[in-house]
């Protein structure tokens, strides 16, 4: 378990992470890093930083045979569907 005192920081508080942990996170200085709270615990992880694609551009060097398939939906409903 690695240890850390929360500090004043300025205005705020802040703790300092160790070169351990940036390690296992496989963070540096200017990463982004989330932090969730869960059974009063801090759970950190570091910021996906790869970017939201569009299902043209995750496909743009497919060359592969292309689906011209529709999805046919029933005209009414036989239970408790909710469409």
């Amino acid at each position: 378990m690695i240890r850390a005192t929360i500090s004043k920081w300025g205005n705020s508080k802040g703790i300092r992470l160790n070169q351990a942990v940036l390690q296992a996170l496989n963070a540096t200085i200017g990463d982004q890093l989330n932090f969730k709270i869960e059974d009063n615990k801090v759970i950190m992880s570091k910021q996906d930083d790869t970017p939201d694609l569009t299902f043209e551009e995750l496909f743009k060097d497919y060359s592969g045979e292309k689906f011209d398939t529709e999805i046919k939906l029933p005209d009414e409903r036989k239970g408790n569907e909710k469409w």
